[in-house]
This record gives C-alpha cells, sequence and structure tokens, in this order.
C-alpha cells in the first residue's frame, strides 16, 4: 500500500540566505556517509557534497519547472531515478521522518544552517513549522509517496550520489 503527502518546499530570495536550525541533537550514520539533526518538530540532513549535488537542482532552485516526485521506500528516498539508501540510518531521524508525516498539518522543506558547523554547510529541513517568510519563498509542492513494507528483501541500492 502507498500514502501520499504533499510537501510545500521553498527557497531563499537570495542565495546563501538560510535560517537557523535551532537546537538540535546530532547523529552520525557513518555506513550511509549521513549526518542527521532531530530537533523539536524538525529533522534536517547536513547536505554533504553528493547529496548537495543532487537534491539542489531537484527541490532547491526550480521555481519554473513542478517539483519531482518522491518515494519513501524500506530501502530509501527515491528521487527521479535516483535512490539515497536509508537502510541502516539511524534509527531516530527516520522514526522522525515517518512521525512528522504520520501528523495532520502541512509539512515545509527548505535549507537552513547552524553556527557550529563550518561556514557554507547547508542543511536540507523537514519541519512541520513554516521558513521565515521574509527569507524565503514557496516554490511548487513535492509529492511524497510512502511506500509501505511489504517483506519483501529491498532491491539493492544504485546510488547516483558517488
Amino acid at each position: 500500500m502507498t500514502a501520499e503527502r504533499m510537501i510545500q518546499r521553498y527557497a531563499a530570495f537570495f542565495r546563501g540566505w538560510a535560517q537557523a536550525f535551532g537546537e538540535h541533537r546530532s547523529l552520525g550514520d557513518p555506513a550511509a556517509g549521513m549526518r542527521w539533526l532531530v530537533g523539536d518538530d524538525q529533522v534536517g540532513l547536513i547536505l554533504n557534497p553528493g547529496l548537495k549535488r543532487l537534491l539542489y537542482p531537484l527541490f532547491l532552485y526550480r521555481s519554473e519547472l513542478a517539483a519531482p516526485t518522491a518515494m519513501l521506500r524500506p530501502d530509501g528516498l527515491v528521487i527521479d531515478t535516483t535512490l539515497i539508501p536509508l537502510v541502516g540510518a539511524a534509527p531516530t531521524p527516520l522514526s522522525q521522518i515517518l512521525e512528522l508525516i504520520g501528523r495532520p498539518g502541512p509539512l515545509h522543506l527548505y535549507q537552513t544552517y547552524h553556527l557550529i558547523y563550518p561556514s557554507g554547510t547547508r542543511i536540507l529541513t523537514l519541519s512541520a513549522r513554516a521558513p521565515l517568510p521574509i527569507l524565503y519563498r514557496e516554490l511548487a509542492p513535492v509529492r511524497l509517496l510512502i511506500e509501505e513494507p511489504t517483506g519483501d528483501p529491498p532491491a539493492p541500492p544504485d546510488s547516483g550520489l558517488n
């Protein structure tokens, strides 16, 4: 069975602008090369260079085009034809994402930053709270399909991140 959720996405009015992520727990996932931030009503993924190359054009700076459909599967997140493996990812961020998706009300996707990370670091943030309207403009929403586990083993990852 597949559920569907629309997520409002935003881009900063000026390149490089972002609001602060806020208080959080930082969780690394060395196996997947990912670092997650978990805060109240939000979860963030630090955009390493591979993720940044993939996600920037798809989600954050294509205001003239409709956002791609994304699918959250038991083995990862599929965007267009690229699989971002989430198997083995830290359980807390994934449970927070699923909890946010399961809530009623709007969800928001935008970039943030945090002072404790190096200059230029950006965090892709999924939040129950809308970003500051003085910093961000709305883009077309992302359609997220959520595929529930069937008990079948996941397909091997074919990641375009390397």
